[in-house]
C-alpha cells in the first residue's frame, strides 16, 4: 500500500525484500560496527515502514539534517577519526539506511539496492577467507531477489531463486574470463587498511609480559610449504626483528639501526633448505624467516642486522619464496656489535653484580655465555603464562625473587646479564614451531607461537643463538607452544567449553585451514606475476591476437549462446498463442493416425478419441481443457501464463503414451 508522500505504487513484498537486503548486507559488519549504528538502521527501517502502511509521513528537512549531523558525530566519536577505513564503512551503512526516509521514486528504491552491493564488497576489506566469500555470495543472491521482488507482482521465492541461479550461471563464465586475463592493477590510492591499527602480532618493542598476552589468541601469523621434508621444531627459529636498545623496562629498535644501510643479500651454503611463507593480511613492515635466508623478493631489502625489511608497510596477504642454511653464522663487525653493550637507566643492583663476578672470573666471552646459560639451568625458574607484576628492578626481582616467567622474561633478563658482563647481546622476535597440517602438509604458524630469544656476539664467530627458554622449559622448544602449553591457564584464553581439546575439532579445523590456504593460494595470490606465468604456460606467447582468441572462447561463445536460448522472437500481433499450441497437438496427434475432423469441435473431438483411441484420450482431454481454460482468461493473469506453459509442454502426445497404455492395456498405432 502506498501514500501520497510516495510517488510511485510500493509493493509490500518489494519494501519487505528492501529491507531484508539492507539487514543482510549490514548484518556480517556488526564485528566492526559500533552497535548503535544496527539501532539507527533498526528505528530508521521501522519509520519507512510506517510510511509504506500509511500510518506516518516522511520527516522534515530539518529532521533528516539533524539526523545525518548526529550520526557523523557519532561516528567520530567511536572510531577518532573520519578518515580509517571502518569510519568509511560506517558512513556508507548510515547513508544508506538514512537515505531509506527519501524514497519515494523507483530510482530510490534502485539507488539503495545499488549501494547496499558496496557494503557488501566493504566486508571483503576485513576479510578474504573463503568463508567470507560464501558468505558474500548469500548477500548478493539476496539483494539480486530484492531487485526481483521490486519488477515482480507476486514475490515467490523458489521462481526468483532460480532467476539468480541461471544468472549466476550465465556470467560465470565471463567472470573466470576476466579473472584470469583482465591485468593486475595496483591500488589507485592508499588509505589506512583495518589491520594496520588493529593489534596484527609480534610488535617493534617488548616489555616483559607483552608475548605472554600473544599466547591468549590463536589468530594465524603465517603458513610455510617446505620443498621437501619439514625441519625439526627445535630448528624452527622464525626470525623476525631484532631489539637492541633496553630503556630500563622495555626492549625497542635502537636509532641507528632503524637508519642502518642495506646489505646484499646473503650467499647461503649447502645444505639450504627452500620453503613459501604466506603472511596472513596485515600491515608488514618486516618478514619472517630461518636464518641464514634469502628472501626472494623485489620490493624487500636485507639489513645490517641480518633482517628482511621493507621500506614502505606491505598491507594484505604477502607471500615469498626463501632460501635458509643452518650452518651459517650471522657475521657483524666488532665496532658495530659493541653499541650492544647499553644497559640504559636501569639499576638491577644484584644482576650487575652477578654479572662482575662472571666477567672477573672467566676472561673469554664464551665461558660467560657458559656460566649464564649454567645459572638458569641450575636456578628453579618456573616456566609460566601467568606471571607477577614487576617492579622498577625487574630484572633482579625476576632473577632473584618471583623466578616466574614467560620467554621474553627469560630472554630478556639473560641479555641484560650478558651486557652486564662485557658480552654484546640482544633479543630477537619472531615465531618459534608451528603446527603442522597433515591434510595438505604445510605449517601453520600461529601467534601463540610468538617467541624471544637471544642472541651473544663472540669474536670470529659472529652473533649466535642462545635460547634460555630452551635451558628452562625444554618442552616448549621440542614440542612447540600447542604441545607445552596447553592445559596451562591463560593458553589460548581456552574456556572449559573449549573444543580445542577434541581431536574431531582439530581435524575440522585443520580442513577449513586447508581450503582457506588452497583459496590464498591460487586466487588471492593471483597477482601480476603469477598471471603472466600461467598465460605463457597456456598461450605460449602473449600477444594481442592470442589474448582475443582466449577471450571469444571464454567469454564470448558462452554469453552467445547463453543469448541464444534466452532471446525470442517477437509475437506477432493478432497471434493466439494458446490456438497455435492447440492446433500442434492436434497436428501431432494426426501424425499418429488419427485426424480432427473438418467442423469438429475441440469438445466433439476430445470425445470421439477417448471412445476411438483411449490411449491418447486423457491426454487429448488435458490439452483441450487448457485449451479452453486460456481462450477466456486475461492474458495478464498469471492463471493464464501457467496454463499457457502446461499447454506448450504436453504438445506432443508421447509424453502421455504411457499413461494411456497403463489405463487401458492397448497399444499406440
Amino acid at each position: 500500500m502506498a501514500t501520497s508522500n510516495i510517488n510511485f505504487v510500493v509493493q509490500r513484498h518489494a519494501v519487505i525484500w528492501l529491507l531484508l537486503a539492507q539487514l543482510v548486507a549490514l548484518a556480517p559488519q556488526l564485528g566492526i560496527l559500533p552497535v548503535w549504528i544496527v539501532l539507527v538502521w533498526s528505528f530508521v527501517a521501522f519509520w519507512y515502514w510506517r510510511i509504506v502502511t500509511a500510518a506516518w509521513s516522511f520527516p522534515r528537512g530539518w529532521i533528516k539534517t539533524c539526523l545525518s549531523l548526529s550520526t557523523i558525530a557519532g561516528v567520530y566519536f567511536s572510531f577518532t577519526s573520519l578518515f580509517s577505513l571502518e569510519a568509511m564503512v560506517s558512513i556508507l551503512v548510515l547513508a544508506v539506511s538514512l537515505k531509506l526516509l527519501e524514497l519515494k521514486t523507483p530510482r530510490d528504491h534502485w539507488l539503495i539496492l545499488m549501494l547496499s552491493y558496496f557494503i557488501v564488497a566493504c566486508g571483503l576489506l576485513f576479510s578474504q577467507q573463503i568463508g567470507a566469500l560464501i558468505l558474500a555470495l548469500l548477500q548478493i543472491a539476496v539483494l539480486l531477489m530484492a531487485q526481483q521482488a521490486l519488477q515482480r507482482r507476486e514475490a515467490k521465492t523458489v521462481p526468483m531463486l532460480r532467476m539468480v541461479g541461471v544468472m549466476a550461471l550465465q556470467s560465470l563464465p565471463l567472470m573466470l574470463m576476466l579473472f584470469v586475463i583482465f591485468p593486475r592493477i595496483g591500488p589507485l590510492w592508499t588509505m589506512p587498511l583495518p589491520s594496520a591499527q588493529g593489534t596484527t602480532g609480534m610488535s617493534d618493542s617488548l616489555e616483559f609480559g607483552d608475548i605472554a598476552k600473544l599466547s591468549q589468541s590463536g589468530a594465524l601469523a603465517f603458513r610455510v610449504r617446505f620443498n621437501g621434508p619439514m625441519p625439526a621444531t627445535e630448528e624452527l627459529y622464525w626470525r623476525g626483528l631484532v631489539l637492541d636498545d633496553f630503556d630500563g623496562r622495555r626492549w625497542t629498535r635502537s636509532s641507528w639501526s632503524l637508519w642502518s644501510n642495506k646489505m646484499p643479500s646473503p650467499v647461503v651454503t649447502e645444505p639450504t633448505l627452500d620453503y613459501t611463507v604466506t603472511l596472513e593480511p596485515g600491515s608488514h613492515k618486516w618478514l619472517y624467516a630461518l636464518p641464514l635466508a634469502t628472501v626472494r623478493r623485489d620490493d624487500v631489502y636485507y639489513s645490517k642486522q641480518h633482517l628482511w625489511l621493507v621500506g614502505r608497510p606491505l598491507t594484505g596477504r604477502l607471500q615469498y619464496s626463501a632460501s635458509s642454511s643452518f650452518n651459517s653464522g650471522l657475521a657483524d663487525e666488532d665496532a658495530a656489535a659493541r653499541k650492544n653493550l647499553s644497559l640504559g637507566r636501569s639499576a638491577n643492583p644484584r644482576a650487575q653484580a652477578l654479572a662482575a663476578q662472571w666477567e672477573q672470573r672467566w676472561p673469554e666471552p664464551k665461558d660467560r655465555v657458559t656460566a649464564a646459560i649454567a645459572y638458569f639451568r641450575q636456578t628453579p625458574f618456573t616456566y609460566t603464562l601467568t606471571p607477577p607484576l614487576l617492579g622498577e628492578n625487574n630484572v633482579d626481582e625476576f632473577l632473584f625473587d618471583s623466578r616466574q616467567g614467560f620467554c621474553e622474561h627469560f630472554a630478556g633478563s639473560f641479555v641484560y646479564l650478558m651486557r652486564a658482563a662485557g658480552v654484546p647481546a640482544r633479543i630477537v622476535v619472531g615465531y618459534q614451531g608451528g603446527e603442522f597440517n597433515e591434510r595438505d602438509g604445510y605449517l601453520l604458524v600461529n601467534q601463540s607461537d610468538a617467541h624471544a630469544w637471544a642472541e651473544v656476539y663472540i669474536q670470529g664467530q659472529g652473533w649466535q643463538r642462545v635460547d634460555p627458554t630452551a635451558t628452562v622449559a625444554p618442552n616448549r622448544i621440542r614440542l612447540g607452544a600447542e604441545g607445552s602449553l596447553r592445559g596451562q591457564e591463560g593458553y589460548l584464553g581456552e574456556s572449559p567449553l573449549s573444543l580445542r581439546k577434541y581431536d574431531w575439532a582439530k581435524r575440522l579445523r585443520y580442513f577449513v585451514d586447508n581450503m582457506n590456504y588452497a583459496w590464498a593460494r591460487w586466487v588471492l595470490n593471483f597477482d601480476s606475476s603469477t598471471q603472466n606465468d600461467f598465460l605463457l604456460r597456456v598461450l605460449g606467447d602473449i600477444n594481442p591476437q592470442r589474448l582475443m582468441l582466449v577471450i571469444m572462447m571464454a567469454g564470448g561463445i558462452p554469453l552467445a549462446l547463453a543469448a541464444f536460448f534466452s532471446l525470442r522472437l517477437p509475437r506477432r500481433a493478432g497471434e493466439d498463442l494458446a490456438a497455435r499450441y492447440y492446433l500442434a497437438s492436434c497436428a501431432a496427434l494426426a501424425r499418429k493416425g488419427v485426424k480432427r475432423r473438418a467442423g469438429e469441435t475441440p469438445e466433439d473431438f476430445a470425445q470421439r478419441v477417448e471412445s476411438e483411441e483411449p490411449c491418447w484420450g486423457v491426454w487429448l482431454r488435458e490439452q483441450t481443457r487448457l485449451f479452453s481454460l486460456c481462450s477466456y482468461l486475461p492474458e495478464n493473469s498469471s492463471a493464464y501464463v501457467e496454463n499457457l506453459k502446461s499447454l506448450k509442454r504436453a504438445q506432443r502426445p508421447q509424453s502421455w503414451l504411457g499413461r494411456g497404455n497403463t489405463e487401458t492395456g492397448n497399444t499406440s498405432k
